[in-house]
């Protein structure tokens, strides 16, 4: 198989520097390509006899399988990802591939395989986590290959000399670099994880279980609890439990939890501390934060930066705190929605949106003030770096704010790729490992999960208005299932896939900007031959709308049967095809 992707120059050049090194570090902007290049430098070694397996080390599960993906269509590499989830015996067929992609974490347990498994190359993505006790560096340590590769983003300084002894030598092309430089955005945004530790998590369930069993202005309370808990710290919550009667009544079952030492004032600040060291170049960074509680918090743990506060005039005279902002020693300023109007610092390289929002226009006051282009200075790369609670709502409340904000015709620069990782560490994700398994209707789903049924639900539709999932109907109800793994609804419901000649219906297709014709009283080979023709005509069909006419002991029928869910797989149209005609046999109405 060929390469399907042209490389570009700056991708070209940085092959050819990597394969002439053997040990090299190849450090570009997001966004430039450089799973090509690697994906290159692996076909170069193993087609010319150099290396005969490759260990690809990816920080992240979603990562694996989005390069071994990427590696294996664009590249024609026998690559196989290899994680933690996947049963035993994917991961022992991943072991005999040719080129392993993985998470170090899985490697380091299962070392042995690895010791057998005598790889002669290796690449390291984001590798800048080759420091410390990382596992990323217990792996790279613990082999013997002959060529490294290591692909970032950004070299920290102070990690630069260990980088360099782990992998290789550092080769940097900078986005103002003429051949790249066309390709960059003037910003680059990046998520960086703040998980709850154990009581913080146990204390996340409570609120969740005490939502779901309670109702009206109660439960808006508690929803509100646990978006302050999660998007700004169990200070906030805490603040707002002491000065609401009402709240302390609500929550006094779980106010022990609440006031739990173990449970962090501020969870998300050691991962703020992080961000702060992988840029450490910085010159000045801004830091929104919703609640006056956290700022001062931030502030206080943060003050050898020289930080500034700006929480409006009610605390601090604004154009006192813009001037302190502007000072050459203050490194930080910590701001609450103050700071999102009126106020203008373009110098700032760094923005970290502490408190994530699902309000377009906060995301143009928040981003757009703060990472426009300085007048008169040399121009640089800034970043927007976003902190999430993982598997919570507020991984879903950010990624609700970037799809509105796009939708209300705003520019948001976050990468699909970014959005797949949010994807990735929100409970839709745990969804869709949930259905990785079989396919499963709603409520079964809520009970694996153990969550709220009104939570998956919502987390259902929302997967499947952006393609991720798609259902049919059974003797059970709607049955939900992963778009890619249309197999398994074939394997677990065939007799609601086996359509009866008795059937006939009448479909409606729905693409992007309006709802195409309608196909009336067609056979099933009309009515597939429809979808497909719409598949092909719109690239993609947003939902189908169909009514199934049919006889049982001599009684006509019709059922309305909706789809709405998006696809662009002629699978998915034959699914839906095969469901619509086999819905008089597979289901318990008349």
């Amino acid at each position: 198989m060929t390469v399907r992707l042209k490389p570009r120059d700056y991708q070209l050049e940085a092959l050819r520097w990597a394969l002439e090194k053997k040990r090299a570090v190849v450090c570009m902007p997001t966004g430039t390509g450089k799973t090509l290049v690697a994906g290159l430098w692996i076909r170069e070694l193993l087609s010319k006899g150099l290396a005969r397996r490759v260990l690809v080390l990816e920080p992240t599960r979603f990562l694996v399988e989005q390069n071994a993906r990427f590696l294996s269509r664009m590249v024609g590499l026998d690559a196989r990802p290899l994680h933690g989830s996947l049963p035993r015996v994917e991961r022992e067929r991943a072991w005999k591939a040719r080129v392993v992609v993985a998470t170090p974490e899985i490697i380091v347990a299962e070392w042995r395989l690895f010791e057998e498994a005598g790889f002669d190359a290796l690449v390291v993505d984001e590798c800048h986590h080759t420091s410390g006790q990382d596992p990323f560096k217990t792996v790279v340590e613990g082999g013997r290959f002959k060529y490294r590769l290591g692909l970032t983003a950004l070299v920290p300084p102070s990690r630069r000399r260990e980088i360099e002894e782990a992998i290789g030598e550092i080769r940097c092309w900078p986005w103002t670099h003429p051949s790249i430089a066309k390709y960059i955005p003037e910003w680059v945004a990046e998520v960086y994880e703040a998980p709850l530790n154990p009581t913080e998590r146990r204390l996340y369930e409570s609120l969740e279980d005490l939502w779901s069993r309670i109702t009206g202005r109660a439960r808006v309370l508690v929803g509100n609890a646990i978006r302050w808990y999660v998007r700004d710290g169990a200070e906030a919550l805490r603040e707002s439990y002491s000065n609401s009667r009402r709240l302390q009544e609500i929550l006094s079952p779980i106010e022990p939890l609440l006031f739990d030492e173990e449970v962090r004032p501020a969870h998300k600040l050691d991962s703020l501390r992080r961000v702060l060291a992988d840029h450490e170049g910085f010159e000045k960074a801004i830091i929104f934060v919703d609640r006056i509680v956290i700022a001062k918090i931030i502030a206080g743990a943060l003050r050898d930066y020289g930080v500034s506060m700006i929480l409006g005039r009610r605390y601090v005279e604004p154009r006192d705190a813009l001037r302190r902002a502007k000072r050459p020693a203050t490194r930080i300023i910590v701001s609450t929605s103050a700071g999102e109007e009126g106020i203008d610092l373009p110098e700032a390289d760094l923005v970290v949106l502490w408190s994530n929002t699902a309000s377009p226009l906060r995301f143009v006051q928040r981003l757009g003030r703060m990472l426009r282009a300085s007048q008169g200075e040399e121009p640089r790369q800034k970043y927007a770096v976003f902190l999430v609670t993982p598997d919570t709502v507020d991984v879903d409340s950010l990624i609700d704010g970037v799809s509105m904000a796009q939708k209300a015709g705003v520019y948001v620069n976050i990468s699909s790729e970014t959005i797949q990782y949010l994807i990735n560490i929100s409970r839709r994700r745990k969804i869709l490992d949930v259905l990785y398994e079989r396919p499963l209707p709603a409520d079964m789903i809520a009970q694996a999960l153990q969550a709220p049924i009104e939570r998956i639900e919502a987390g259902l539709s929302w997967l499947a208005r952006k393609g991720y999932v798609a259902y049919i109907y059974t003797w059970m109800g709607k049955v939900y299932l992963v778009q890619d793994r249309v197999e398994d609804a074939y394997k677990y419901y065939r007799d609601c896939l086996t359509p009866v000649s008795e059937a006939s219906a009448t479909l409606q297709a729905y693409c992007p900007g309006g709802k195409e014709r309608a196909v009336r009283s067609a056979s099933y080979e009309k009515a597939l031959r429809y979808l497909k023709a719409q598949l092909e005509k719109c690239g993609v069909v947003e939902r189908v709308r169909a009514t199934v006419f049919y006889a049982k002991r001599g009684v006509l029928y019709s059922r309305n049967l909706s789809y709405n869910f998006a696809f662009r797989d002629e699978r998915i149209a034959k699914l839906i095809a095969d469901n619509i005609y086999s819905y008089p046999s597979c289901t318990n109405s008349p």
